[in-house]
């Protein structure tokens, strides 16, 4: 996947969580919508448009690690201080400028799947934006993907292993703590 495309998936997708998340708590400035957050959100995101047989988003974020906090699309990740639209911070998101995300250069496709994805998300956990970070790394340390993945990392001496995204597709999907 081309990583420009990557990048403006995740743009739109951080555009999204923030309209649900001030769908639910007002348009107010303050949020918490930190890296962390963001970062299990994304990977809920991608989950939960896959299936046995479809990719979904994980066709586009494709590159997900096990780490000690939990999945972590590991390009978007490194790339995440770039953002053009927000600043992204370990305690929130601060809108950089509306303009551009009217002007994210997307497919309708791609912003289709990531709107079906976010409504899929909702209609299974409608208060998961409003989890705090750490609770959303706890529903993500459920997932047998992250378990197996991280606990082989371990066994190497290390801290991060690449998940296969058909271990991702296959698995039974949890969002609730």
């Amino acid at each position: 996947m081309n990583n420009n495309i990557k990048f403006s998936a995740f743009e739109y997708l951080v555009s999204k969580l923030c309209d649900w998340y001030f769908e639910n708590n007002g348009d107010n400035l303050s949020n918490d919508l930190s890296k962390l957050k963001i970062t299990k959100l994304l990977f809920f995101t991608a989950a939960i448009s896959s299936n046995r047989n479809e990719e979904g988003l994980l066709s586009i974020f494709n590159n997900f690690v096990a780490l000690p906090y939990g999945h972590v699309e590991s390009d978007v990740y490194e790339n995440m201080d770039d953002s053009v639209c927000y600043s992204i911070t370990k305690n929130g998101l601060i809108l950089k400028s509306r303009a551009h995300i009217n002007e994210i250069n997307l497919s309708f496709e791609i912003k289709m799947q990531i709107d079906e994805a976010i409504s899929k998300l909702k209609a299974v956990n409608c208060k998961l934006i409003n989890y705090k970070a750490f609770d959303l790394v706890d529903i993500s340390h459920k997932w047998s993907s992250w378990k197996m993945m991280y606990s082989l990392a371990r066994k190497n001496g290390k801290y991060s292993m690449k998940i296969p995204k058909e271990m991702i597709m296959t698995e039974l999907k949890t969002f609730v703590i």
